[in-house]
Order: C-alpha cells, then sequence, then structure tokens
C-alpha cells in the first residue's frame, strides 16, 4: 500500500470533479494502516467530510442483512434451507416466468403496459430458501421480467407490505439453477424472516444484535432530522461537473420515501463510514470485535466460502450475503483470493482478505457510479492491494 499513491489519487478524483467527498479506512485485523477523509459533505457549503457524515450504503446493507439472517440460523431459529413459505405463507406457490416477451437480444422491448400478472408462467420446481435468497439464486428480481416487476413494490409503508408484494411476481428462473443479483427484493425477503422468526421489528433486532455490540451508534434506517443534517449530499457527474441531486428522487426511486416504516433490507441503511468499519473488521476478525463476538468463526467462514459453483461473473461466486474473488486473475482483481465484500449503489465499498488480514472501507456518494462495477471502487482495491 502506498499512501502517497492513495492520496494523489484521492486528491486527483476531487480535483476533476469525480467525488465532491470521500473517506477511507484500511486495517490489518484490528490494527488501523490507514484512515483519511478528502473532500466536502455538500459542494454548496464546502463543509469539510467528517468522520461524523453519515452516508447512504445501499447494496452494502446486503451484508447486514445476511449477518442477522446467520446469527438467527446460529441460534437454531431459522434454518436457511428451509422454504421461505414456512414463515411467509404468500410464497407458497411460487411461478416462473416461461414467456418469449421478455427473452432475447431486447428482453424489454415489450415494458409497455407490463404487470405480474400478464407473464405467462410455469410452476417452480420447488420452493424458494433463504440459502437461495442470500446467494442469489432465488429468481425473484433477477432477470428481465423481475426488474419490470419493480415498479410493482406497493406503497412500501413497511417492510411486511413490500415483501407480500414480491410474493406475487413471477420468478425469473426456477431457485438453485441459475444466479444472479437482486437488487432488492431477495434481501428484503430476508430481512422480513428475520422479522418475524426473532418476534422482533427489523431495525430494533439489527440494533440489538449488531450495532450495539458492534458500536454501529450512528447506523439506521429511519433518519432522524439531525442525522439527515450530517448526511453527505447526494450527487451525480455531469458535463464534467457535479450536481447536487439529494432532493431530485435519486434516492427514493430505490428507497421509500422519508417517514415511512419501510427497512428495506437490501438497500435501506445509512451509517458513518467508522460505523460500517466496525461492521468489516467483525468480520475480518471472523465473528468479534473488541472482545464481543456477534457471529462464530465457522459462520464468517461460511458466509465467505458457500457456494463455489454459484458464478457472479469471471472469477467471482457468491457466498452468503457476499461476493467472494474465487480466481483473481479472471476477476481482473488485485486483492487476494478469497477476497470477499460487496459495493453500494452510490460506491461505497469494502473488502476483506483473509489471506492476509487486510480489510478496507471505502465511502462515497455519486449515483452514476455503478455499484460493484463503480471504476473508483476498483481503483481503490488496486490501490490497497496492488504493488
Amino acid at each position: 500500500m502506498n499512501i502517497q499513491k492513495i492520496e494523489r489519487t484521492a486528491e486527483g478524483y476531487l480535483g476533476n470533479r469525480e467525488i465532491t467527498g470521500g473517506i477511507l479506512i484500511v486495517r490489518r485485523g484490528r490494527e488501523v494502516l490507514y484512515r483519511q477523509a478528502w473532500g466536502y459533505a455538500d459542494a454548496a457549503s464546502r463543509k469539510p467530510v467528517s468522520y461524523d457524515h453519515l452516508w447512504r450504503m445501499m447494496s452494502m446493507t446486503k451484508p447486514v442483512t445476511a449477518a442477522a439472517v446467520m446469527q438467527l440460523a446460529e441460534r437454531g431459529l431459522l434454518d436457511i434451507d428451509r422454504p421461505v413459505s414456512d414463515w411467509i405463507p404468500a410464497f407458497g406457490s411460487p411461478r416462473v416466468a416461461d414467456d418469449d416477451r421478455y427473452r432475447g437480444e431486447d428482453p424489454f422491448r415489450n415494458r409497455d403496459g407490463f404487470t405480474p400478472d400478464g407473464v405467462v408462467t410455469v410452476p417452480a420446481s420447488r420452493p424458494m430458501t433463504a440459502r437461495d435468497l442470500l446467494t442469489h439464486t432465488s429468481g425473484l428480481e433477477q432477470g428481465p421480467v423481475g426488474q419490470l416487476c419493480g415498479a410493482f413494490r406497493g406503497e412500501r409503508r413497511t417492510l411486511a407490505d413490500v415483501v407480500e408484494h414480491y410474493a406475487a411476481w413471477p420468478l425469473d428462473f426456477d431457485p438453485g439453477t441459475q444466479t444472479g443479483y437482486s437488487p432488492q427484493a431477495g434481501f428484503d425477503v430476508l430481512l422480513r424472516l428475520a422479522e418475524i422468526v426473532s418476534d422482533m421489528p427489523a431495525e430494533e433486532y439489527l440494533r440489538k444484535n449488531l450495532f450495539d455490540p458492534l458500536e454501529m451508534e450512528s447506523a439506521c434506517f429511519f433518519p432522524s432530522p439531525e442525522d439527515l443534517a450530517r448526511t453527505v449530499a447526494l450527487v451525480r457527474r455531469e458535463n464534467g461537473d457535479l450536481l447536487d441531486v439529494t432532493e431530485d428522487g435519486e434516492v427514493y426511486g430505490h428507497l421509500a420515501p422519508l417517514g415511512s416504516s419501510y427497512t428495506a433490507g437490501g438497500a435501506g441503511l445509512y451509517a458513518t463510514a467508522e460505523d460500517y468499519d466496525h461492521f468489516t473488521e467483525m468480520l475480518a476478525c471472523e465473528g468479534e470485535r473488541k472482545g464481543v463476538r456477534v457471529l462464530k468463526p465457522e459462520t464468517v467462514r461460511l458466509m465467505r466460502t458457500e457456494a463455489p459453483y454459484r458464478k457472479f461473473g469471471g472469477g467471482c461466486v457468491w457466498g452468503l450475503g457476499m461476493m467472494i474473488r474465487r480466481d483473481p486473475v479472471l476477476a481482473r482483481s488485485p486483492c487476494p483470493a478469497g477476497s470477499f465484500g460487496w459495493s453500494g449503489a452510490f460506491g461505497t465499498h469494502f473488502v476483506v482478505s483473509p489471506a492476509d488480514g487486510t480489510s478496507f472501507t471505502w465511502v462515497t456518494n455519486r449515483t452514476d457510479l455503478n455499484g460493484s462495477s463503480s471504476y473508483i471502487s476498483a481503483k481503490m482495491e488496486e490501490l490497497v492491494y496492488g504493488e
């Protein structure tokens, strides 16, 4: 790790108007190797980014949801291989899309007038399980039909409301037969399972069992007015400049409007960089942080090794709520083999390397960085793990 190169690169992104601000925290095990904040919380006020600022973690919510589900599995409250319908009966008769209108080179050509109940379907060969959801092999929201169904989430008043709507969606493939990526629905269902088996509202469960034990003091799904005042601006790059789009609906196209009670297990977490770094540290230390254990070592190992046949892309596979770099050469990644983590739609990113104990958490909030495909996240991997 070349600290001077990291700082030159970050300053270059600021100077080129590619980010408004960001924070990088690098660890080896429990030791902080590097910690730095750059830029501004918003371009208008030019208030410097601080470690007290909140960021929209988006899909970096998914590993947190996965950790909650695996805690409940450890406690014998949830068998991840049982059908989801054992807890949510609405998933009891899943059907799979079998409709030529949504296949081929342009599967979205018939989007006009689309409704979930208008899709030709056949019965699924088996019900979906929590393991299918954790490994993105459920078929729920994992192809063109699922993406078109995204407009039919209902009013999103509560997590329970949303999940009932998901149960009416056709699956894109039979559970366990293919893989892909479920941007929201799969992990919403998982967090709803956690609510049901714990008999506790989702955020209350997470607060009691993850956020408080890990000292994730600011992590939340329903930010207060004071929290919103310290949440960084959301920006989009256009014509070489960064536009503030915080109020333009680019958040709430993904999430419910503020004031709802929808705890979005796929993308709803707000947190500081240090909050999420505590979660990253826990995973790097196989379930424990500062003497407080929230997961068994064997559970974390399972999360980062499960399902080598569930291929996400070249050299990468899905674990339980994590992407694993099985073959870094094929993945075109400088991260060591076995490294795992995930990203958020607005540029957040974390990686843990069991091979050398190194991990990092990176945060920024720009809407057009394309999540796991963010060139800035890829550069952070190169800077931390490269020569």
